[in-house]
């Protein structure tokens, strides 16, 4: 199955943020973890994982001398992420603290003046989650709003004189005579679930409406109704806003992101722009003189999954787009407006996260020192001057820095203390030629304590996505394996972004065939090259990767273990279960036109009495995503079959795993699983 523009079956982050917690006993396989290398550092550990620190939701000040962000570390008393607010300084100053952990801050904003800085949180007896406000001058924060739906998002006007809140409709009031009795659920949409909400009732829409900060009243500015809006951003004036309509409920529909523009105020007419192709991660960015907007653009509905996304520009007046030539071929992300015209994002480019600059000519430039990844970076209007980014390397995990040309100097050391004493295991980039002759991309990552010459048990870890790459970024997976002594194989098969539209689309309606070839590619150069053992061979993965896992032990019995995270081996067993109703209907058609597709795309199920690989099967209860149904039926058919297998399902988790004891249980269970099968 593929990742839709809304963040399709994309891999799971597995580190913990935070210390130490009670976790479930699981005996792991002796690792290579406590052994301290001759420069005294140790290799990477669970416990440096959840200790890592993940810095999120930057944002920049409107004199680009500072930058505001998001620190999420582990409550372990209270098996919970919580998350502090702090500040950087570009001139070089120690960062700064501005709120407390347990008070849960993000989606941090400055007001257009310089003088606030805004967060979302719910504090004290809030029931929603609101606005607050904090003074740069100095003082505690102070509640703004008192919404009763769900915020998503927020933008400050212009003349720092109101907001654009996108927000969810109220829930119906409870009963008052039983207010804990439980509503029936409505759906009415054809497109009826959604991972993290569920079932998609009338009130789980996101509609506009504007906040006057100073009189603090809210009103609605787009109506309730069966569709979301999103992406709303002010025009310069501030006279107008601009927002995309999601149509997803059409599953044939061509185009399903509708620019619109409609006056800032109350009744006034919204006026269709645009429809456009979707496109994940939608930013909409005005012209300084209001004539136009640039955004990103998906491609056609077969291939949308795949291409792109890329950066085009609409005339306002006209409604006519183009694509940006400079990234027509390529996989962009984030674009922030950098002012005079230039655009700034981040390009996918084949195993390297990298920050660009477009200028009004159509020129890119690209940013960076080359070793470190780019995560988030945010808007500066000075183009000589230094702006903030979130990075992280092969070898440093994720901090603030300051970039300016080729150059990222680090802000934060939220995590520098810990990194310098991790032995990171080196990793390699590879090339190799699967058996259609196509060339695959990917990175080896050594052992601990590698000794050329010496064979070595070797994991095959497969990112998600498949719209997603591996790339010179921290990767807990893959330096944990490598710490237990594997030689870990990370591999950018046919559907990954950073190597164009054409090798990413290939896959559309062909899932589990051209990505297994080049795996096996993969598998194949590392046993050719003295360095994988065959006879100890392991896979695994998330989302995407958990379903080539179940691909790749169906036609093959060359792995001697596998983890299937969040995988499915039976395409029927999701239809109307999962979140993806436009996909199947756009791409591979429905099950009762296309049956003969959905039986091939259906074949680990249908032939599990193939698979020898012990297996263990791990998901969230509630996912929406890909339903912890697929990894069940698997299981079912290898413990009928006789195959070593295990099923782990986690209570109240969605698709990417949030309590800090189930992300923890997570690895030890995936350590000791290729700890038993792949070790003598």
């Amino acid at each position: 199955m593929m990742q839709t523009k809304v963040g399709r079956r994309a891999g799971l982050l597995a580190a913990a943020m935070g210390g130490a917690f009670a976790v479930v006993a699981v005996p792991l396989a002796p690792a290579l973890a406590d052994v301290p290398g001759a420069s005294g550092r140790k290799a990477i550990t669970i416990d440096d994982i959840v200790g890592m620190q993940r810095i999120s939701d930057l944002a920049c000040a409107p004199d680009g001398r500072q930058a505001a962000y998001v620190v999420k570390t582990l409550d372990a008393k209270g098996d919970k992420r919580n998350a502090a607010l702090w500040l950087a300084d570009l001139g070089g100053a120690a960062p700064i603290q501005l709120t407390g952990e347990e008070e849960s801050a993000g989606s941090a904003a400055f007001s257009p003046d310089g003088r606030f800085i805004s967060f979302i949180a719910k504090r004290g007896k809030d029931e929603q989650a609101q606005v607050w406000l904090l003074d740069r001058r100095g003082g505690e924060a102070r509640r703004l709003t008192e919404v009763k739906g769900d915020i998503e998002s927020y933008r400050w006007s212009p003349d720092a004189r109101r907001l654009l809140i996108t927000m969810t409709d109220p829930e119906p009031e409870a009963p008052k005579d039983d207010p804990k009795r439980p509503r029936p659920v409505v759906v009415d949409d054809v497109a009826f679930k959604r991972d993290g909400t569920g079932f998609i009732t009338a009130e789980s829409h996101s509609h506009l409406h504007l906040f006057d900060i100073a009189a603090r009243m809210l009103t609605q500015l787009t109506p309730s109704g069966l569709t979301d809006e999103s992406a709303a951003q002010w025009s310069p004036d501030g006279k107008q806003v601009a927002y995309l309509v999601d149509h997803a409920l059409d599953p044939a529909a061509l185009a399903t992101q509708w620019l619109y523009v409609q006056g800032a105020q109350a009744g006034a007419a919204p006026r269709l722009i645009a429809k456009l192709p979707a496109a994940y991660g939608q930013e909409l960015i005005w012209s300084a003189d209001g004539s136009r907007i640039t955004h990103l653009v998906g491609d056609a509905p077969k291939v949308n999954q795949y291409s792109g996304p890329h950066l085009a520009e609409t005339v306002v007046a006209t409604g006519q787009t183009r694509v940006l030539p400079a990234t027509a071929a390529a996989y962009v992300q984030r674009p922030v407006d950098l002012g005079g015209g230039r655009i700034g994002a981040i390009l996918a480019e084949d195993r390297r996260e990298v920050p660009v600059v477009i200028d009004p000519a159509g020129v890119m430039q690209r940013l960076g020192d080359g070793r470190l990844a780019v995560a988030e970076h945010c808007d500066a209007k000075d183009a000589k001057a230094a702006r903030a980014v979130i990075a992280s390397g092969d070898d440093a995990m994720p901090e603030v820095y300051a970039l300016a040309g080729k150059t990222m100097r680090a802000l934060t050391t939220h995590n520098s203390a810990m990194s310098a004493r991790i032995a990171w295991s080196e990793v390699r980039d590879f090339a190799a030629t699967a058996s259609d002759g196509s060339e695959v991309h990917g990175m080896l990552t050594l052992p601990a304590g590698y000794v050329p010459g010496k064979r070595y048990p070797t994991v095959l870890w497969i990112h998600g996505g498949p719209t997603a790459q591996d790339a010179h970024e921290t990767d807990v997976n893959r330096q944990l394996l490598a710490a237990h002594g594997y030689a870990v194989l990370a591999v950018n098969y046919r559907g990954s972004s950073g190597r164009g539209d054409d090798y990413a689309k290939v896959i559309a309606a062909d899932w589990g065939n051209k990505e297994v070839l080049d795996l096996y590619a993969a598998t194949d150069w590392a046993a050719a090259q003295g360095i994988a053992d065959p006879a100890r061979m392991g896979v695994g993965g998330w989302s995407y990767g958990g379903i080539l896992t179940d691909f790749l032990i169906v036609r093959d019995n060359r792995f001697k273990a596998a983890f299937s995270g969040a995988g499915e081996g039976n395409i029927f067993a999701l239809f109307g279960v999962d979140q993806y109703i436009q996909q199947y209907a756009q791409e591979v058609g429905a099950p009762w036109t296309n049956p003969d597709l959905w039986l091939k795309l259906s074949e680990p199920l249908l032939h599990a009495d193939r698979i020898k690989t012990p297996t263990l099967f791990m998901g969230g209860i509630a996912d929406d995503n890909v339903p912890l149904i697929g990894g069940q039926q698997l299981y079912q058919a290898l413990k009928l079959t006789g195959v070593p297998t295990r099923l782990i399902g986690y209570p109240d988790q969605n698709h990417g795993l949030t309590r800090p004891s189930f992300e923890r249980d997570r690895l030890e269970r995936m350590v000791d699983w290729y700890g038993r099968y792949l070790k003598p």
